[in-house]
């Protein structure tokens, strides 16, 4: 690979001090305590929750990895970012009511979620899954970073990797999730200008001048009629894969994610509402599917002008091919000097969001739900933001392995999401909307799911079909609902059915003291019913 021009490499160079500089900044002016670092002190409001998510969703996956699947998948490799944007629309009418449990416990993360509720194990257990699978999220944001600074520098893959780690990590440990939220603004408006409205323009007419004109409809007609690829136009059909595959290990886990993982609490906790969460949440499809589409599109794009040359083996390419080159390459190609360093800014700045975000919510689950409940004493502001560092680096570091062990960002990501799925979605919904469940049934479900998927993902349930063994959560989610649904009739008379208080607004409403101590549901989110104890109490 080239290196791209001296005024393109300034530019981002200067970005890169600029997100430094914002961090220390922050950590300065607004971060006193681990509180602060990770949910950024519960005060954000529509506009910046809104950007923060869609600059978590908008990142190397949607840019990077979006592009290599279009490349190598064709329009089918767009279920990924389709999937990834729906999932704010079906969480939607729970939005509220998410919120204002997480506001009622002053929690912030998964494993508090579930451990309000159920106790200490059921915290210790969804606080060690997300922390994990929050990893693979991580090293799957450096991966793509990684990419872009091998192909800015001409730099090996290793030297990119490492330094790509180094700066998330420094940016992300000085400030925090303000930080990042208050650079998302800048990073969500250069995605969306140089993704939407500056590149594909370009590229659609470079591909359609090789073809003979007609820009990305040339395209898609090359590709429609087999000259290239025999799978290029079919959604349901992408290469090896088919429609099991796409639903099972695709559409599902990224639909499912959305109610398990700690950035939809962490997110949550830190906005001030539960109007402005939901109206927040609102705005993230719109933002994200367009841009997320456009890259898959590129990649199609790319079959065109760079015929197999990127593409891994299994698809005809060349020994080492690597598809996750597309997007930054077709930069390095096609746009002029300038806007080369802009868009490879750009999609720095959706792969270290992203990857930022995905950090503090690991080292979150690491800090809130395994090692303070292990300390068994509470930690004063100065202490907390001194283990929310150290554990930090500690994830960063550690992420590293990761990234050297699997390179397609995609396949990395959802099946981290598939395995956070199989063993908490089943739980968290039981947990939310029914109280009737027991711990016995919520903690052997939870094993229950995870055992299942890990067992089918390693091949040693050989007699399974194929359909499954492609996509665990096929048998791994029915297993967990018949386990739930079994269990809980069984032991519904234990009288074990956890705390329900902040889950169920009929028995918040119950005990006057949980309003006592947060008066401001009364007037704001909280239900209008009360009872008359505490409008007596209250003046309402």
């Amino acid at each position: 690979m080239g290196v791209v021009g001296g005024l393109d490499v300034s530019i981002i160079l200067v970005y890169f001090l600029m997100l430094i500089a914002v961090g220390f900044y922050v950590a300065k002016k607004h971060v006193k305590s681990g509180e602060d670092a990770s949910i950024a002190g519960r005060k954000l409001g529509v506009f910046l929750g809104g950007i923060g998510k869609t600059a978590n969703s908008a990142g190397g996956s949607s840019s990077v990895g979006g592009t290599s699947w279009g490349y190598q998948l064709g329009i089918a490799g767009g279920w990924y970012a389709f999937s990834e944007g729906m999932t704010y629309i079906i969480y939607l009418p729970i939005i509220k009511r998410i919120w204002r449990t997480l506001y009622r416990t002053r929690t912030a993360s998964a494993g508090q979620f579930f451990g309000y509720r159920w106790g200490a194990g059921a915290r210790l257990y969804a606080g060690l899954i997300n922390a994990i699978c929050y990893m693979a999220f991580v090293g799957a944001q450096i991966i793509a970073t990684a990419t872009v600074i091998q192909v800015l520098l001409g730099w090996t893959y290793i030297a990119s990797l490492l330094t790509s780690t180094a700066i998330i990590i420094i940016y992300c440990t000085a400030g925090g999730l303000r930080a990042i939220v208050l650079t998302d603004v800048i990073q969500v408006a250069l995605i969306l200008i140089g993704m939407m409205f500056i590149m594909p323009p370009i590229v659609f007419k470079k591909a359609g001048d090789v073809l003979g004109g007609g820009g990305f409809g040339a395209v898609w007609d090359t590709l429609k009629n087999g000259e290239l690829t025999a799978f290029m136009t079919d959604l349901g059909a992408p290469g090896v894969f088919g429609w099991p595959y796409i639903i099972g290990a695709i559409i599902l886990p990224c639909i499912l994610i959305g109610g398990v993982a700690q950035a939809a609490f962490q997110y949550q906790s830190s906005i001030q509402s539960a109007d402005k969460a939901f109206k927040s949440f609102f705005m993230v499809p719109f933002l994200y599917i367009p841009v997320s589409i456009l890259v898959v599109m590129m990649g199609m794009c790319a079959v065109v002008l760079y015929g197999t040359d990127l593409m891994p083996e299994i698809y005809g390419g060349p020994p080492g091919g690597d598809p996750n080159m597309t997007l930054p390459t077709l930069i390095r190609d096609f746009m002029p000097t300038g806007l080369v360093g802009l868009l490879l800014a750009a999609i720095l700045s959706a792969t270290m969001s992203t990857s930022s975000t995905c950090l503090i919510c690991s080292t979150t689950c690491l800090t809130r739900d395994v090692i303070e409940p292990l300390l068994k004493k509470k930690l004063d502001d100065k202490g907390s933001l001194l283990l929310f560092r150290v554990s930090m680096v500690c994830i960063g570091i550690a992420t590293i392995s990761v990234t050297l062990w699997a390179t397609d960002i995609i396949t990395l990501l959802t099946t981290a999401y598939s395995a956070a799925s199989a063993g908490l979605f089943i739980p968290f919904m039981c947990t939310m909307f029914s109280k009737s469940t027991t711990k016995v049934s919520i903690y052997s479900t939870m094993i229950l799911g995870l055992v299942v998927y890990g067992a089918t993902s390693f091949g040693w349930l050989p007699f399974l079909p194929p359909v499954m063994q492609s996509a665990p959560l096929y048998i791994s989610l029915p297993l967990s609902l018949v386990c739930i649904i079994v269990l809980t009739l069984l032991t519904k008379n234990s009288g074990n059915h956890g705390r329900l208080d902040a889950y169920f607004t009929d028995e918040w409403e119950k005990s006057p003291g949980n309003w006592e101590k947060h008066p401001e549901l009364i007037d704001g989110p909280g239900p209008a019913r009360l009872p008359d104890e505490v409008k007596a109490g209250h003046g309402a």
